[in-house]
């Protein structure tokens, strides 16, 4: 299978795995898994990367020896092991011996430091992190990520149930049915980044896995087909299934999400009343999809009454999303009155000005494994689940960490030369940062906002 894109970080284990390791048996040999599913042996950080290292490796042997002999590998006569104490890296000539060694690697390691008595830290060079993650998002655009399938890749037919009736009696739409759908409309967008090739019902053949949205599971399992079960909304109190129909719902929704942009956030809402109709409808249309996907998808979602409830998420990220508008476009404006000269090159922007440990957690933590995050939400469609939840999970995070960097960091500063530097890298990483925000959120079927 052809693949667009390999998320650096797994190609980095594997150059792990083979530094550690070698094929033993090439018919058992099993490929690395992606890179958050290496469990003891391999664990990437975000939080606390001063103290925990960027990631950090089983230092016992014998780990490693498990992993082995389940997946065809040995472990390499050349890995300096202390075979008394069973430490793969027993000390500093060891460590310095894999950070010498990884410079050809995709992203080489800076330090190792031992974490516990049966850990190492490993922190990377930072600057072609950076380097890679600006480059790519801004050249990618929202194609970041994505998967090219070559016509070998498996196919998978995406359909949904025609059995139920999801209309009210005065012809709107039922809440349940309108997150049945929109389970599978994020289903299908997801898609792209999964190594499944999507095809019609008419195109399907004997391999291709059928996958069909349904409001419950079959009573039997099935042989033809996969269930993805898309849950029922149910009221607050009662815990019965709600009868609002989703433009009430919307509109109910619309008001809570305005009182808290003002009353919260201090937002100021636009003049034109037609800009303010259309933001209450694109906030409230928000405020709906996270409240039906910030749970499983077979699980019940809750009506959110009296204003209580996830729209607090809902504006606080589209509040972001607005701020990150704003910024560029006070950037632009800034440039045609000649008061900011225009954005240089990417290639002679200083990186390492966006070392600091705020700007590492945005870029590492977050925008770098964007990509593997959207394609986890599919690893299990096969058994009927795709995790929605875990995007709007890290939709939410993003939205609170960009929120704390645009409180520490000042993006757009007073003209002078000095400074320019500074502003000039952080614009790049406001714009990656949009970038992939605007992606994610459309892959959940909201509109970003540029303004509020």
């Amino acid at each position: 299978m052809e693949l667009h894109f390999e998320h650096p970080l797994n190609a980095h284990i594997k150059q792990l795995m083979n530094f550690f390791t070698a094929v033993e048996d090439k018919d058992a040999y099993i490929s690395p898994v992606l890179f958050k599913r290496c469990g003891v042996l391999i664990r990437f950080h975000i939080e606390d990367v001063s103290d925990r290292g960027d990631l950090s490796i089983a230092n016992i042997s014998k780990y490693w020896e498990a992993y082995c002999q389940n997946h065809g590998r040995k472990m390499r006569l050349s890995t300096i092991t202390d075979k008394k104490n069973g430490l793969v890296l027993p000390d500093e000539e060891s460590m310095q011996g894999l950070i010498e060694y990884s410079k050809d690697w995709v992203f080489p390691l800076q330090e190792i430091t031992p974490l516990y008595k049966d850990r190492c830290t490993f922190s990377f060079q930072r600057r072609p992190i950076i380097s890679y993650v600006l480059s790519t998002v801004l050249k990618q655009g929202a194609r970041y990520g994505h998967h090219l399938k070559s016509e070998k890749a498996p196919t998978l037919c995406l359909d949904q149930s025609p059995s139920s009736h999801y209309t009210l009696d005065d012809g709107t739409e039922q809440l349940a049915h309108y997150r049945l759908r929109q389970l599978r409309g994020i289903t299908r967008r997801l898609m792209a980044y999964s190594t499944w090739r999507l095809v019609d019902p008419d195109q399907q053949s004997d391999d291709t896995l059928r996958v069909i949205v349904e409001t419950q599971r079959c009573p039997t399992q099935p042989t033809d087909h996969v269930c993805l079960v898309c849950g029922p909304v149910l009221e607050p109190v009662d815990k019965a299934a709600t009868k609002m129909d989703r433009d009430s719902y919307v509109a109910l929704r619309s008001k809570d999400m305005i009182l808290m942009a003002m009353h919260r956030n201090g937002v100021r809402l636009g003049s034109s009343r037609g800009d303010f109709d259309s933001l209450i409808q694109r906030l409230g249309a928000a405020a709906v999809l996270v409240d039906l996907f910030e749970v499983r998808h077979a699980s019940a979602a809750t009506v959110v009454r009296n204003g209580s409830g996830s729209s607090k998420g809902a504006s606080y990220i589209l509040y972001n999303s607005a701020r990150l508008e704003t910024l560029l476009r006070t950037f632009n404006t800034q440039v045609e009155a000649g008061i900011y000269q225009p954005l240089p090159p990417l290639a002679d922007i200083d990186l390492s000005l966006l070392e600091d440990d705020l700007d590492w957690k945005l870029i590492y933590g977050h925008l770098l494994p964007f990509p593997e995050v959207v394609e986890s939400t599919m690893n299990l469609l096969h058994q009927g689940q795709c995790d929605v939840h875990l995007l709007v999970r890290y939709i939410n995070s993003l939205a609170v960490l960009f929120s704390r960097y645009y409180r520490q960091k000042r993006i757009l500063v007073q003209m002078r030369d000095h400074l320019m530097p500074v502003l000039y890298a952080r614009v790049y990483l406001v714009m990656a940062v949009r970038q992939v925000l605007n992606v994610a959120l459309s892959l959940l079927g909201i509109e970003p906002v540029s303004y509020i």
